[in-house]
């Protein structure tokens, strides 16, 4: 197949890094893949520094005649067979342009987003089962809509010991040290372990936070830091593309979100043998079972993550076993070369339907 791979984002997150292993990986199978993706955004880079070279121009949102029109003479002139969309903006202009050029479009949806940016696709991707029940909920056929989980390279996730990743990262190899990995953004919960943080510090020694990613929140966060005392034992490490040796780094990796489609940084750290502690909440349900290869707290309850984070802190032989279950769950059921091949299924069954 000949697919046209669009995303629309303002910002390099889950979704935007799916979207250049999705690209790598159809290539890899034998598909061609024109990728696009609007001028001045940070993706552009990103992708070229993936080895992909996007089409690109400047954009005006999701109604924008202009680049709807370039998008039908595109599909036309290239002879592609199926438009994949990520995102609310690709998904909508990607599908109107689908439907003129009179090939099918389908959409991955990442997140929980309203659907009425997704009515015009032929089918729909949901990352997860909870994806696929908010849209269904929204009116969306669930006869259109397939879940297909996002998955890794499991090569590019190998374990390195807690003490050498910290050691290689000039950390002190006995200091404690739990991280979060995401955009500082309300629905993420930051401000949940900075306020659990009080009751660890009680009980633990000397225990540090490490808050991986950038954000319109990090002032508020910040300050929520200093009002609590804990401002000393929390670090803003900003934004990093490849948080591997950091995730490593960590005793414990927390996913305090308020809504999470899936769960990408739970899947990484657990490909990494860390042990997750996650909000019970959307698709990270699906990757965890609780006490077995993760631990869960009820969403928006500061003290029962840090009573979480406390168990693993004080049982490493506990979190060892966490983490081993964990490697073992990623490794059977979120195989990136497995959910392609899902993916493909779709893509396919959309341009055969035509």
């Amino acid at each position: 197949m000949h697919i046209l791979e669009m995303i629309t984002p303002s910002r390099i997150g889950g979704a935007e890094t799916y979207f250049a292993t999705t690209i790598s990986q159809l290539i890899a199978g034998g598909d061609e893949v024109t990728a696009f993706c609007p001028a001045g955004r940070p993706i552009v880079p990103y992708l070229q520094q993936h080895g992909i070279t996007p089409l690109t121009w400047k954009t005006w949102g999701k109604v924008d005649p202009k680049t709807l029109l370039k998008l039908v003479s595109l599909l036309k002139s290239r002879h592609i067979d199926v438009v994949h969309a990520h995102l609310s903006s690709a998904t909508f202009i990607g599908a109107l342009a689908a439907k003129m050029a009179g090939i099918p479009c389908v959409a991955t949806v990442h997140g929980f987003v309203e659907a009425i940016w997704y009515r015009f696709p032929d089918h729909l991707i949901a990352v997860s089962e909870a994806i696929k029940e908010h849209m269904v909920a929204q009116g969306i056929p669930a006869e259109r809509i397939f879940v297909v989980h996002n998955g890794l390279h499991l090569d590019r996730f190998q374990p390195v010991s807690t003490a050498e990743a910290k050691t290689a990262l000039g950390f002190e190899p006995d200091v404690p040290r739990a991280g979060v990995f995401g955009r500082l953004a309300p629905v993420k919960g930051h401000d949940i372990p900075i306020e659990a943080w009080p009751r660890v510090l009680a009980q633990a020694p000397n225990p540090r936070l490490m808050l991986v990613g950038e954000g319109k929140q990090r002032d508020e966060l910040a300050q929520l830091a200093d009002r609590l005392a804990v401002a000393e034992h929390v670090d803003f490490l900003g934004f990093t593309p490849d948080p591997r040796l950091l995730m490593n780094a960590c005793d414990a990796v927390i996913v305090p979100s308020r809504k999470e489609g899936l769960g990408l940084s739970a899947l990484e750290a657990m490909a990494m043998q860390r042990p997750v502690i996650a909000a019970e909440t959307g698709g990270l349900r699906e990757i965890i079972s609780h006490g077995e290869n993760g631990l869960f707290f009820p969403p928006e309850a500061p003290a029962a993550l840090a009573e979480q984070v406390l168990r693993v802190l004080s049982d490493g032989e506990y979190a060892v076993q966490l983490g081993a279950h964990a490697c073992a769950r990623i490794h059977e059921y979120f195989d990136v070369r497995k959910q392609i091949v899902l993916l493909r299924q779709v893509l396919a069954l959309s341009r055969n339907a035509r």
